[in-house]
């Protein structure tokens, strides 16, 4: 039915409708998602009559955008007010309630999936809509516990921290992305940091164990999820990805380091403008063209030219159109130091370029390499030109 992120509302009908749903012996659910990690056990508090649930600030049904299609769905003599701005989780509800909510949850969420201004208003946000209207036309009302979960992010209040750091909250759940540059700077908005901590990386593999602490400076959020995800990693013997262990060879598996280079943001408006605006390694090299020779050169290879253009692209000869930018990225080790390395994308694979002095010198990338041996052979060899 092209629900964005999935489509809980049937998945809700086939529950209570199974022999497991009848056997469960509680009479009480607790509904969370698989990016939500417990922080302390949440106390009961919902009844019978009235299930518990958070608010999204997102969801206010008199919101000027979003009352016209909320009432297009609502029975006119039920009061737009009492729809509770909830989703389907994080939810605490008597099983008879959710066996009652179920059936109309996913009756109007089919309705205004296939309803223009309801698909393109809700978004991806639909399916929530569709059970909390569905509720409060079934006459539910949610007690609202700010508490229930946390949402944090770099970018979080001191205020939000404050209440992290004294235990407050139930729920972490983390949507938020955690970019930081190399020295503890929290990045902006659309951003990728040189430490990224972003569930989104991980949606086609698994994290390799362990993943490398933040900088200093992180906030106290970051450095609990990043705990967090490293003691459940840990814990489980058959975790399927790990990192080499110090002094042994084998294959480094990317993590939270690199990310930064991502073709979207190399070519985002925050991404290249923004190094050449801010990184002295940029501002440096911006413009700069290169004599470059196969491999390790020498004085009779044969030379080829290349240009670090301005617009954060990099020609050189025989080889198509390739995107450049900063690379501060530990991992690499030696053969590309933090502060003196770039990112060089060369036939579709990530390449580095260790810029010293005059000289720069490209290598395959520790994440495409055997191993993370510093000696890797270079792929090109390149001098200052005249």
């Amino acid at each position: 039915h092209g629900f964005i992120v999935m489509n809980r509302p049937w998945g809700a009908v086939q529950f209570v409708e199974t022999e497991h749903f009848r056997n469960i012996p509680e009479e009480y659910l607790f509904f969370i998602e698989t990016d939500h990690m417990m922080m302390r056990p949440p106390l009961n508090g919902a009844t019978p009559e009235k299930p518990v649930g958070f608010g999204f600030y997102y969801m206010i049904s008199t919101d000027p955008k979003l009352q016209p299609v909320v009432q297009k769905f609502l029975d006119p003599a039920i009061d737009i007010r009492t729809v509770d701005n909830v989703g389907p989780s994080p939810l605490l509800v008597h099983k008879a309630m959710l066996k009652r909510v179920a059936r109309p949850w996913w009756d109007l969420s089919v309705k205004m999936k296939h309803d223009s201004d309801a698909n393109h208003i809700f978004g991806w946000v639909l399916e929530m809509w569709g059970y909390s209207i569905a509720a409060a036309s079934e006459g539910i009302v949610h007690r609202l516990v700010e508490e229930f979960q946390v949402e944090p992010g770099a970018l979080s209040t001191e205020a939000q921290l404050a209440e992290f750091a004294a235990g407050r909250f139930y729920i972490f759940h983390y949507t938020y992305q955690f970019e930081y540059m190399l020295d503890g700077t929290p990045c902006q908005p659309w951003n990728i940091g040189e430490w990224s901590l972003d569930k989104r990386h991980f949606n086609q593999i698994s994290p390799a164990y362990p993943l490398p602490q933040p900088p200093p400076g992180a906030n106290a959020a970051g450095v609990w999820l990043l705990n967090a995800w490293n003691e459940a990693m840990g814990s489980i013997p058959s975790w399927p990805s790990k990192q080499p262990a110090g002094g042994e060879g084998g294959q480094v598996v990317q993590t939270l380091y690199g990310r930064r280079r991502l073709d979207w943001f190399s070519r985002h408006a925050n991404g290249f403008e923004q190094e050449a605006r801010k990184n002295p390694l940029i501002k440096r090299l911006r413009g700069k063209r290169y004599s470059c020779a196969a491999g390790a050169g020498g004085a009779d290879a044969q030379r080829v030219s290349a240009e670090l253009q301005p617009t954060g692209d990099m020609s050189l000869a025989g080889e198509p159109r390739a995107r450049w930018g900063a690379m501060n990225d530990p991992m690499q080790g030696p053969t590309c130091p933090v502060d003196a390395c770039l990112f060089v994308n060369l036939r579709g694979k990530e390449a580095v370029a260790h810029a010293d002095g005059s000289r720069l010198t490209v290598y395959e990338s520790v994440y495409t390499a055997r191993s993370r041996e510093a000696a890797r052979p270079p792929l090109w060899s390149c001098e200052a030109a005249e």
